[in-house]
C-alpha cells in the first residue's frame, strides 16, 4: 500500500469512517477486509470510486493530517464541483447527468450528500430524487461494490479562500 493510501486509511479510521468485514474461509482462515469511504459518480454499483487523498489532487489547503471531517468535506465538495464541470457525475438515483451552473432549472438542481451508515459515501443527487435515495441505498454494503480509484482531478489552482469553509456555506448533508 502506498504512503498516501495508508495515510488516508489511517485518517478515515481516526474519524470512524472505515467499515470492516471479518470473514473466514477454509484455505485462508480469518480475513479482515477494510473499506474506506466511497464516492458515487452515478447510480450503478459500478459507479463507485474510492475517496481521493487531497495531496494527490494538488489541494492547496490544510494537509490531511491537520484536517477535520468538515475540512475534508470542503475538499471533497470542491473535488465534486470540478467533477461536475468535467461531466463525470450523474445523479446517484436517476442517473441523469449532473449539470454545472448556478441558475439551473428546478429539475436540474442538485445537492451533495454524505451518508454514514453501512455504506459511507458522498454523492450528488437531484433535489427531486433525494426522497427516493434512502430506499435505493438500504442494505447496500461497500464490500459488495466494485470500487475503482477516483479520477484524477487537479485542484491546485484553487485560491486559499476556496479551501476554507465559508460561514454562509451549506454542508454536505
Amino acid at each position: 500500500m502506498d504512503t498516501a493510501l495508508a495515510e488516508l486509511r489511517e485518517w478515515f479510521d481516526r474519524e470512524g469512517l472505515t467499515r470492516r468485514l471479518i470473514e473466514y474461509s477454509e484455505p485462508e482462515g480469518i480475513i479482515e477486509r477494510v473499506c474506506i469511504p466511497l464516492i458515487a459518480l452515478g447510480p450503478g454499483d459500478g459507479d463507485f470510486v474510492a475517496a481521493p487523498h487531497p495531496v494527490t489532487c494538488g489541494w492547496p489547503g490544510a494537509p490531511l493530517t491537520a484536517m477535520t471531517l468538515e475540512d475534508y468535506n470542503v475538499f471533497l465538495f470542491r473535488w465534486l464541483e470540478a467533477a461536475v464541470h468535467l461531466g463525470l457525475v450523474r445523479c446517484a438515483h436517476c442517473g441523469k447527468r449532473i449539470l454545472d451552473g448556478d441558475d439551473l432549472p428546478d429539475p436540474d438542481t442538485w445537492d451533495a450528500i454524505f451518508i454514514e451508515k453501512e455504506l459511507v459515501a458522498w454523492m450528488l443527487v437531484h433535489f427531486d430524487c433525494k426522497r427516493w435515495l434512502a430506499k435505493k441505498l438500504k442494505g447496500m454494503q461497500p464490500f459488495d461494490l466494485p470500487v475503482r480509484p477516483a479520477p484524477h482531478i487537479d485542484l491546485s489552482a484553487l485560491t486559499p479562500g476556496e479551501t476554507e469553509r465559508r460561514p454562509d456555506a451549506g454542508t454536505l448533508d
